[in-house]
């Protein structure tokens, strides 16, 4: 419409200007009006259409100013908002709760869901705080600890061990991440498990399955295994298969408050497998490894020396 209006009015113009042309003669001055009072009317009509064109001009300039500092005023205030909201947005920063079973503790933790964590002497977990968010997460730093976990198909339960991950809703199940050990283990008690190496599943477990992970030949090993119950290793029993003697050692020493030493070196690559319980008095323990391997000890205080 406002493209019609401008031709029309350029038609018009032209019809004038064409009228005013054939007034005249080739042969005498050029003079387009009649009179000189229509000279004047004339003149004072082109005058008030330039006054027009002028302020439309100037009103059209003016808007086009305006919109250009809205737009750039609304892009400011958007890239504003937009940074104000990324600096105030609430950022979840990830720290992790730090728990540690000293020597001869075995601990409890009561996670916010409810979930229950025993560590035995010597473990160490961190929990992610705050724990639940998309999972739950854990991580086990070093040593055995048992899992009781509630359950929560919303918020899978993650626990990792070194290069391994495992997976659950809500279960019983052990993990054995002692660094003298050659294998990580996990032992399902009750439930359904998943263990997994990144992205890799490594095996699925059912109650009384237990999967070995090699961590030098990443090697993985599933089978069956009625080793613990829940009662018996909340009550502080150790069942230790075909370890090096200084994984016994570590252990032992753990869960008495004693520091055990070598007296020859090569002992620690002894392989040994025992059975006690936090109950039982050392010197029973130490007299097993005398009958079953021919091994010496000495105690002094809370020392004990081991020896051929």
């Amino acid at each position: 419409m406002a493209k019609k209006n401008v031709f029309a009015e350029r038609r018009k113009i032209e019809q004038q200007a064409e009228t005013w042309f054939n007034r005249t003669h080739d042969d005498i001055p050029f003079e387009a009006f009649a009179d000189e009072q229509e000279k004047i009317r004339t003149g004072e009509e082109m005058l008030r259409e330039i006054g027009r064109k002028i302020r439309r001009q100037k009103v059209y300039k003016l808007w086009r100013n305006v919109a250009a500092t809205a737009a750039i005023v609304i892009s400011v205030g958007t890239f504003t908002y937009r940074s104000y909201q990324s600096s105030n947005s609430p950022q979840i920063t990830q720290v992790w709760d730090s728990y540690v079973a000293k020597k001869g503790e075995f601990k409890k933790i009561l996670l916010p869901d409810s979930s229950v964590i025993y560590l035995r002497p010597g473990a160490k977990v961190t929990v992610a705080h705050p724990f639940k968010q998309q999972t739950r997460q854990v991580k086990l730093e070093t040593g055995e600890v048992y899992f009781e976990v509630s359950h929560d198909p919303a918020h899978p339960f993650l626990v990792t061990t070194g290069q391994l991950t495992t997976e659950v809703l809500g279960t019983k199940f052990i993990i054995n991440n002692d660094p003298l050990l050659t294998d990580i283990r996990v032992a399902l008690l009750s439930g359904k498990v998943a263990v997994r190496k990144q992205k890799a599943q490594l095996g699925i477990l059912l109650p009384n399955q237990q999967l070995s992970f090699n961590r030098y030949q990443e090697t993985v090993k599933l089978g069956n295994t009625q080793v613990y119950t829940t009662e018996r290793w909340l009550k502080g029993e150790y069942i230790l298969e075909d370890v090096p003697l200084k994984s016994f050692a570590e252990t032992f020493g753990n869960a008495f408050s004693m520091e055990v030493k070598f007296e020859q070196k090569a002992l620690e690559r002894l392989h040994v497998s025992m059975q006690f319980n936090k109950g039982d008095h050392p010197k029973n323990i130490l007299n097993q490894l005398k009958l079953i391997h021919g091994l010496h000890y000495q105690i002094k205080d809370k020392e004990v020396i081991l020896m051929k």
